[in-house]
């Protein structure tokens, strides 16, 4: 079957597979199954990416394109990914690098020098996808960028993911996920009433960002495939921060009275929170409606509170949530967390325990998800790690994929370059 007869994705598979036989024997070298076109097991497989990315958003993106069977090449300077040397360690390696580089193979190269300049250019001639995050305006001025590659590459990806755009006044300040935290307000409205703004555990944004960006790859290889051209692309921390901030930047935008910090409430329902248990530990529950209202009300067998005209609705409920907030908290402090969070499921209304990180990996229904895999350090031990949050046909994190040491595959990579 000729390519051009199959959906444009598709074609650039068999296309790349076909230009490519390399690819099916690095899918199997961290110890998984053979991937082949035909099998369609890797929607990705025979993409190459160059991947100029470092620290969290960049990385999580094509490490999930490296996940689908692409070939990420990442691109480090010489002394590395920064990332490398955030504690803590497991055998000498970041637990933040191995959690968001698995799959690539990775050379070093000082773009300061000319020689590595054009290593780089002939990697991107070959490469259908570029992933960069350096501050706007650092490649082009090293004659690295996206108006030097087009020309050479007419049919590239160029997919630019910077801390808040790539134009504007603030377009070259430095940006990580908790400058952005504070920058978009995120931060303002997270923590206790009378407390300091806190910052939102995890890397929220930088996860988001990831997301955005690896679904800005696709977009731009589904794109590239149908009109013939390249295309830059571009996602932000700041941008995807804006979004966590939809309903409260909306009424902001309408000069509304908004709230300031509610722990772990919210301005748009109540009850919803995180309440005291029996056990001294927390079950969050969020009800979000008349129905859920009166399921909570019944369960706890609470007949003042559902006839209770200053509850009613839930717009009540928030006007009054003072007044509401002492008498929840008094039936909730007769059970534990897990006998709340069982409870309430079974009826209908969201809730749960407030769980430690050590227990959420052992749970039952991330398990089932495939929520946890295992990957290949550098010397060769094997550890769990997070798993891929798309499935392909309900199946996906069935390979085991290697975190690659700094400069591991220069030979190899060089090697290739040379041969195209």
């Amino acid at each position: 079957m000729k390519s051009d007869s199959l959906d444009p994705l598709i074609a650039l598979i068999c296309r790349q597979s076909e230009a490519d036989p390399s690819a099916e024997q690095r899918d199997t070298e961290g110890g998984g199954e053979p991937l082949t076109t035909s099998r369609l097991t890797s929607v990705l497989d025979g993409v190459r990416i160059v991947d100029l990315t470092r620290n969290i958003a960049g990385p999580v993106a094509t490490m999930m394109a490296a996940e689908m069977g692409a070939d990420v090449i990442k691109v480090e300077p010489p002394g590395g990914d920064e990332m490398r040397t955030w504690p803590p360690f497991v055998d000498d390696e970041s637990v933040y690098f191995v959690s968001c580089n698995r799959g690539k193979r990775s050379i070093a190269l000082d773009l300061k020098l000319e020689a590595d300049r054009d290593i780089l250019r002939r990697l991107v001639k070959t490469a259908d996808v570029v992933v960069e995050n350096y501050r706007p305006g650092t490649l082009e001025k090293l004659g690295v960028g996206w108006t030097d590659f087009k020309a050479l590459n007419p049919r590239l990806v160029w997919l630019s993911v910077t801390g808040y755009g790539r134009t504007g006044p603030g377009a070259r300040a430095p940006a990580y996920d908790s400058m952005i935290q504070a920058f978009t307000g995120m931060m303002g409205i997270t923590g206790e009433p009378q407390g300091k703004p806190v910052r939102s555990g995890g890397s929220p944004i930088d996860i988001a960002t990831a997301y955005l960006a690896w679904g800005s790859i696709m977009t731009g290889i589904y794109t590239v495939e149908k009109t013939g051209k390249g295309i830059l692309l571009e996602v932000s921390l700041m941008e995807s921060a804006l979004g966590f901030m939809h309903a409260y930047l909306q009424g902001a935008l309408l000069d509304m009275p908004l709230p300031g910090r509610m722990g772990s409430e919210t301005m748009g329902m109540y009850p919803m929170g995180a309440f005291d248990t029996r056990d001294g530990e927390h079950c969050l529950l969020q009800v979000s409606n008349d129905i859920q209202w009166t399921r909570f009300c019944n369960l706890l067998g609470a007949v003042e509170l559902s006839g209770d005209p200053r509850f009613e609705s839930n717009q009540l409920r928030v006007q009054n949530r003072d007044l509401l907030r002492p008498l929840v908290q008094a039936y909730l402090i007769q059970k534990t967390a897990p006998e709340w969070e069982a409870l309430l499921l079974e009826v209908g209304v969201p809730a749960s325990h407030v769980k430690p990180v050590s227990k959420v990996a052992m749970n039952p229904q991330v398990k089932a998800r495939q929520m946890v895999k295992s990957t290949r350090l550098g010397n060769g031990r094997e550890i769990p790690t997070w798993g891929v949050p798309v499935k392909a046909d309900e199946n996906m994190g069935s390979r085991m994929l290697s975190v690659p040491q700094r400069d591991q595959h220069r030979e190899e990579i060089l090697a290739e370059i040379k041969q195209r």
